[in-house]
């Protein structure tokens, strides 16, 4: 119990409250000082305007309280009321200490109540004393007191039960218990436990009644019992205390229906959240095979949700291909106690296939028993995707490679229809001077010569060509390996930026020239180029960058290097990617990297690969010096006319 002072504003007006109460009352601080006391407490116990502000242990009337401090500081920890008795002289007194709260509820210190009980103490008939001092005690208490015989008939109780009850204790006298008031209290069924406590064999257990009170509704009250021996009574009595506890239920029934509410919330974000993402849930207690489904689980199997999830029910729906490995995961759980993840398919009813994701974790519940709980995911609309792009991505890479194939046609029928065009103009030609009268022997002469020019251009374009694709010698000139690569960069840029490639060079300064075939030299660059952006195509979760640079190697190479940040090569693999037909592209033909080695390799080089430290892979090729080379102006460098097809043509090999 509290005692609040809201709306007193000064101290003054404190103690004028106090002094309208006749029972001596003393007001301490949380800091154990005296605050103000009333004119009862001040004609009782001798106190003055001297002792407000001094310790309450140290008043002289006080002495006979040697723990009232630590008393106070309980209660004030506690918030439970407290009593005490002690004797002043010839004066006995009686002290109730209760908490002081502020308007804001906020504990300022304690309140001490006396009760002079010097006359009950001098009473000779002890029975009588002893009566009214109980009386004095109980009628302190806050909560509802009453003493009752065996039979649970009323003896006396204490002002906060007739209060609390609306009765007096004139009518109340001898009347059972259970007929108080209007006769709510439900205590017939507890007189058996009544009988057995009386009896010493089982002590009284608190339970909680229901009780309606005149003019306040009906209230729950917490009941508990407590033998007595009262002295000249040779029948033992029993103590019966209530509790009101109706405020604390309807906050406990608001929060139940709170909580409810936040459940049946939840419960409908966790069951659209499982509709949106064709994700149901499950759990499985390994040692009696019980499984429970969630909404979402029964619609993916198209079950009805009546009826009970067993494993030969779930083997009605899964794929016949897919028993055996459902069996093995079963198996094995049981087995080791491990958790699963893996893809399974579902044969429905219509004889259509589902696809299904299935993930669980294992772990031991209050019995102790293993349970797995998982998801099992629908992902037939994904899978079904998947395969329809990589059925795309097939026939793209078909028309790609048909579309290369033209290309390289017409840039070789490019090449070898001029000089046969020229050798037929010049053959035609020659017969007509011939033919002439007289004949132009000279005019033929030069005629036959042109002839053989346009002869040997046609030858010195297929031997190129079958240099390209064969172990032959290259052709040698100076070749500016920085610029060799700027064009390439040039003809490959729109395929680049069409597939958000970052492209970033770091080509050497002052970088020698190098000896070989400038056409071939490109068609490696090109290829390791646009592998690099074939390796990115899948990469989602990083920028897709390639850095091509150059640099000396050793004393008298030059390096050229192409890094990028794809899915790399399997390291085991490392020896065969430059095999002939051998590709890590659905759609590639496995000679382009063939063919870069053998033109390297013609160049008196070395080509190489190596997975990087972080994501993707790094090729590179290293090739000789021109003899005495130096960098110098890259108008120098002979260029071979007519090639740009020919690099296209053969970038996607």
């Amino acid at each position: 119990m509290t005692t609040g002072f809201e709306g007193i504003t000064t101290a003054s007006d404190l103690i004028d409250i106090l002094d309208t109460i006749e029972v001596p009352v003393v007001v301490v601080r949380r800091d154990f000082l005296v605050a103000c006391f009333n004119k009862a407490a001040a004609d009782v116990l001798g106190l003055s305007g001297s002792d407000v502000g001094r310790p309450c242990r140290s008043i002289s009337v006080l002495a006979g309280l040697p723990r009232l401090e630590q008393q106070c500081r309980q209660v004030i920890a506690d918030g439970v009321e407290c009593r005490a008795d002690f004797r002043d002289g010839d004066r006995w007194f009686v002290v109730r200490i209760s908490l002081c709260t502020t308007g804001d509820r906020q504990i300022s210190g304690t309140v001490l109540s006396f009760t002079n009980v010097t006359a009950f103490r001098a009473s000779t008939d002890q029975a009588i004393y002893e009566r009214e001092f109980t009386k004095s005690i109980l009628n302190t208490v806050a909560d509802p007191l009453v003493v009752v015989s065996p039979d649970l008939r009323i003896q006396s109780g204490n002002r906060a039960f007739y209060t609390t009850f609306g009765v007096s204790r004139d009518e109340t006298q001898g009347v059972p218990l259970d007929q108080v008031g209007n006769g709510a209290l439900a205590l017939r069924t507890l007189r058996a436990q009544f009988e057995e406590m009386l009896a010493g064999r089982n002590a009284f257990q608190p339970v909680e009644v229901e009780h309606v009170f005149p003019g306040k509704g009906q209230r729950t009250l917490i009941l508990d019992a407590r033998s007595l021996s009262l002295r000249g009574h040779s029948e033992r009595r029993v103590l019966v205390t209530f509790h009101d506890i109706t405020a604390r239920k309807q906050a406990e029934a608001a929060k139940d229906l709170r909580s409810e509410a936040e459940l049946r919330r939840s419960e409908a974000f966790l069951a659209e959240a499982q509709r949106l993402s064709q994700t149901g849930s499950f759990s499985w207690r390994v040692a009696t095979d019980e499984i429970t489904w969630s909404e979402e689980a029964y619609r993916i199997y198209g079950i009805d949700p009546t009826v009970p999830v067993t494993f030969e029910l779930i083997r009605t729906r899964v794929h016949p291909d897919n028993l055996s490995m459902l069996q093995e995961v079963i198996d094995r759980v049981r087995r080791e106690d491990g958790d699963f993840d893996y893809e399974s398919r579902l044969l429905m009813p219509d004889h259509s296939i589902k696809y299904l994701h299935v993930v669980a974790h294992g772990g031991r519940n209050r019995d102790g028993e293993l349970e797995l709980v998982g998801t099992v995911q629908d992902v037939t609309e994904r899978r079904l995707a998947e395969e329809a792009l990589a059925k795309a991505r097939s026939e793209l890479a078909h028309v790609a490679r048909v579309t290369t194939l033209g290309a390289l046609t017409a840039s070789i029928a490019h090449e070898v229809n001029q000089p046969l065009s020229g050798i037929i103009t010049n053959a035609s030609t020659c017969l007509r001077m011939l033919d002439a009268d007289p004949p132009n022997v000279d005019g033929a002469r030069e005629t036959v010569r042109r002839t053989l020019r346009d002869g040997n251009r046609a030858s010195d374009v297929i031997t190129r060509l079958r240099a390209l694709f064969g172990k032959k010698s290259a052709t040698t000139e100076s070749v500016d390996l920085n610029e060799a690569t700027r064009e390439v960069i040039a003809l490959s840029r729109t395929d680049l930026q069409s597939t958000g490639v970052i492209l970033r060079t770091e080509l050497a300064d002052d970088l020698p020239w190098v000896t070989g075939d400038r056409v071939q030299l490109q068609q490696v660059i090109l290829n390791l180029l646009l592998n690099a952006s074939d390796a990115m195509s899948g990469v989602y979760d990083r920028p897709r960058q390639v850095v091509i640079s150059t640099d000396p190697d050793e004393r008298d190479r030059v390096r050229l290097t192409v890094r990028d940040a794809g899915v790399g090569f399997d390291p085991q693999a490392v020896n065969r990617l430059f095999d002939a037909f051998y590709t890590t592209k659905s759609g590639g033909m496995g000679i382009g990297l063939s063919v870069s080695r053998s033109i390297i390799e013609g160049h008196h080089g070395r080509l190489w690969a190596a997975l990087n430290d972080g994501p993707g892979a790094t090729f590179s090729f290293s090739i000789p010096c021109a003899a005495g080379a130096s960098a110098i102006d890259s108008s120098v460098a002979v260029r071979t006319p007519a090639v740009t097809h020919v690099e296209h043509a053969m970038g996607g090999l």
